[in-house]
């Protein structure tokens, strides 16, 4: 189990955490009621609930902003009601500095690419006008009885964006060479017509010069100062509150990377956050399954963090080296130096993945396993191993086709079906 987790006068959390990430129209598909059950019976102890994403639209009834809401019905108090019951946890899921809705109202508030200018939905993070947005949006989210908020899109989202005049006149103002950076900036990316430099911006950082760290320094004060206006206003509105942000992995280990391309800096993130959940996606980083706990959760917490760690549970996801990134980073809470700090785990997200639970029977010397199927996938095998815990002598199918064949290998350790 992992570690238990307490914040001052927030509600405590007994117990690892295994959370899982949901979208709201999974709950409009499926109904609350039916999603929290499966959680329950899967050992779920926080559900993150997406009430505001990338397209802008806040997914809950109880807001003046109503013509922004598309909600037809109020899906976050009823996933609450029904998780409540559950004694799962509930945490507002909101998408921050990308919002295609507030950016086609408000063109002006976007963010500015080198060359393109306000070409996407990203948000500027000084923009006034969407600062006393969003803190109305987490004032309204806060009345709710919901257990924490959870901030998703604290950063910038590439070293191209945030080029404004007003940046280039900031990063003067803080004693840059802002000629100089510019042409950093396209050499970094080609677009002074030589080869394509990408590293060569970061590789300046790395090696000290002052107007790569400047930017990184703006940067890195422009997210912090956003999210400490957001989560200062959450627990303005409700103490109790858990606070917790999604965040990219970088920070862990990349920290040039992390804060010119993010600004998002894991020591920035320890002083406003109650726990992180960096999202350690190994397949789609293309890490093994050491990566996760030896150097994402390790990293994390010796910047000063509490962790929870996201894991690929989607489509390329792979469930052996699920399980396996899962054991050790059980093994990491267990650890003498990073234990305390190791919450739990996170999985991306409901209705991409299919439960497997299995309960043993002891005194009738049986182990069941029951596939809880919530995607509507069709199997053509299934293999359940034993890892060394029981020896497999024989098995029982129930609801499965008739054909179905079962293989025992030769020391059960293993089925086919």
């Amino acid at each position: 189990m992992l570690n238990s987790y307490e914040k001052g006068a927030s509600k405590a959390i007994e117990g690892g955490i295994v959370g899982e990430w949901v979208w709201g129209s999974t709950i409009v598909e499926r109904g609350a009621k039916t999603v929290v059950e499966r959680c329950a019976l899967a050992g779920v102890t926080d559900i993150y609930l997406l009430v505001k994403g990338t397209g802008g639209r806040l997914g809950y009834r109880k807001t003046k902003f109503a013509n922004i809401t598309d909600a037809t019905e109020d899906v976050l108090a009823e996933t609450i009601d029904a998780a409540h019951a559950h004694k799962i946890r509930v945490h507002a899921w909101v998408c921050n500095t990308e919002d295609s809705y507030y950016k086609s109202k408000n063109h002006e508030s976007g963010l500015y690419h080198y060359k393109n200018g306000r070409d996407n939905n990203r948000i500027c993070l000084y923009d006034e006008s969407y600062r006393e947005y969003m803190t109305a949006v987490v004032r309204e989210l806060a009345e709710y009885d919901i257990d924490g908020i959870h901030l998703d899109y604290i950063r910038y989202n590439h070293l191209a964006y945030g080029w404004s005049d007003r940046d280039f006149a900031s990063l003067d103002a803080m004693g840059a060479d802002t000629e100089r950076i510019r042409r950093m900036i396209e050499k970094t990316f080609g677009w002074d017509g030589s080869n394509t430099e990408t590293k060569y911006a970061f590789d300046m950082f790395r090696a000290g010069d002052k107007d790569a760290l400047l930017i990184g320094e703006y940067r890195r004060k422009n997210v912090k100062e956003y999210t400490k206006l957001i989560t200062d206003e959450i627990r303005k509105a409700n103490p109790a509150l858990i606070v917790s942000g999604a965040t990219m992995p970088e920070g862990s280990y990349n920290v040039p990377f992390a804060d010119l391309h993010y600004g998002q800096n894991y020591n920035d993130m320890a002083e406003l956050f109650d726990y992180i959940c960096p999202m350690a996606y190994s397949t789609n980083f293309k890490k093994d399954d050491t990566w996760v706990a030896d150097v994402v959760a390790k990293g994390a917490i010796d910047r000063g963090n509490r962790v929870v760690i996201g894991l690929q549970a989607f489509d390329i996801g792979n469930t052996v080296k699920l399980n396996n990134e899962v054991k050790k980073l059980n093994a990491l809470a267990c650890d003498e130096t990073y234990g305390k700090d190791m919450l739990g785990i996170a999985l991306f997200r409901n209705d991409t993945f299919d439960y497997a639970v299995t309960k043993v029977n002891k005194d009738a010397n049986t182990v069941s396993v029951k596939l809880i199927n919530p995607t509507a996938k069709a199997y053509n095998s299934i293999v359940i191993q034993s890892d060394g815990l029981f020896t497999i002598t024989a098995v029982a199918l129930t609801d499965l086709a008739a054909s179905a064949k079962v293989e025992i290998d030769d020391k059960g350790s293993s089925v086919s079906i």
